[in-house]
């Protein structure tokens, strides 16, 4: 054997080792890659399940708001009970009150459901208010909300209704 078929075959194990070494080094970035997908994918499951939880009764309640609505609408328009005579008028508060613990529990019911009603004051604003109308009202400044026509609701921190309000607008001719 010559010098040279001597240095070919050490050369040989050397380089099969360096091959398996470079296709261990490729095997486990490999690993660490699916390692670090599945780890991805554990908390992007986790955090829709969580999601999942947090909305799944979004429907209902979003049905429920329109019971809320009715029960403030029924309250609003209540007729003035001071000609009725004085047992007239206890039952009439009798049955006020009743109406008005019923609403008080479904007020619980939706804040404990994290449901909570849209604030219908002071400026507009588009991500929560859905304007149906503009209005001049010199009482108060441009953009502002003058009233309330239909509750909004969120549910956690998302809007499942927007609350429906009367805008005012510039006064023809003032400065707002």
């Amino acid at each position: 054997m010559t010098d040279k078929q001597i240095n070919e075959q050490e050369e040989q194990p050397d380089n099969e080792e360096q091959q398996d070494c470079e296709r261990c080094t490729e095997f486990l970035d490999g690993w660490k890659r699916a390692q670090a997908d599945y780890q991805n994918l554990q908390k992007q499951t986790e955090k829709e399940r969580v999601d999942f939880r947090k909305y799944a009764n979004e429907s209902l309640l979003s049905d429920l708001t329109t019971v809320l609505d009715q029960f403030d609408l029924a309250m609003k328009f209540m007729p003035s009970m001071d000609e009725l005579p004085e047992e007239v008028q206890n039952s009439w508060k009798n049955w006020r009150i009743g109406v008005e613990a019923v609403k008080m529990k479904w007020d619980e019911l939706a804040t404990a459901h994290h449901l909570s009603e849209v604030r219908g004051k002071g400026a507009f604003d588009p991500d929560l208010h859905e304007a149906v109308e503009e209005r001049e009202d010199e009482s108060v400044k441009s953009g502002e909300i003058i009233e309330v026509l239909e509750s909004g609701w969120k549910l956690h921190d998302k809007l499942i209704r927007p609350a429906k309000v009367i805008v005012a607008k510039s006064v023809s001719g003032a400065n707002s």
